[in-house]
């Protein structure tokens, strides 16, 4: 009895570590690495390989570190869905289950650092902020985030999430704005010393 042809793999290739990966992520925003990362996700924790199955994934891990169940929805591994909600109290408690993790040197020095690399290399140029804000954007059409550490003028490290959505300024105007929270973040002096 024929039982159709065989399958088998022609080849395979192993990718590099995450965290070789990251920076090559994180800092141009290399929207397919997310969808990658994604479908890797769901491959490795619920033994499917889609975005849907990476989606669970990601929403069980972000549920896990405290956000509220209504304060995100996961459609893509890049952001780009029109479907793809996020607060920033959200965005505040992924950064910050990534500060207590033992790998956050590497997340951190992953993100794109203000003045210097990735997507936010000629912004706050000149300021407190530069070398010193590491940040994600996030950018779409009529959307604009940053997100991130600064550490303060005292040493203090504080997490920020600034998200525009819709606005019928000008986007250098937005981003202005940012920038201007992060540098003044940057330059502040908080009492009760390091943290």
């Amino acid at each position: 009895m024929w039982r159709g042809p065989s399958t088998y793999p022609l080849f395979s290739m192993m990718s590099p570590p995450l965290s070789q990966v990251l920076a090559a992520f994180e800092k141009p925003s290399q929207n397919q690495i997310g969808e990658i990362l994604l479908r890797t996700l769901g491959r490795a924790r619920a033994g499917v390989g889609s975005a849907d199955s990476g989606a669970r994934v990601v929403r069980d891990q972000v549920l896990a570190w405290g956000a509220p169940p209504d304060g995100f929805i996961v459609r893509d591994g890049s952001g780009l869905s029109r479907h793809d909600v996020i607060t920033p109290e959200t965005i505040i408690r992924v950064l910050d289950a990534m500060r207590q993790s033992p790998d956050f040197r590497t997340f951190y020095d992953a993100l794109p650092i203000a003045g210097i690399d990735g997507t936010i290399r000629n912004r706050m140029k000149g300021t407190v902020a530069e070398g010193n804000v590491h940040a994600k954007t996030g950018t779409l059409d009529m959307v604009r985030s940053l997100s991130g550490y600064v550490t303060t003028a005292d040493g203090r490290l504080l997490l920020f999430s600034v998200l525009s959505n819709h606005f019928t300024v000008p986007t250098r105007e937005i981003e202005r704005v940012q920038d201007t929270l992060a540098v003044q973040l940057a330059g502040m002096r908080l009492a009760g010393g390091t943290r």
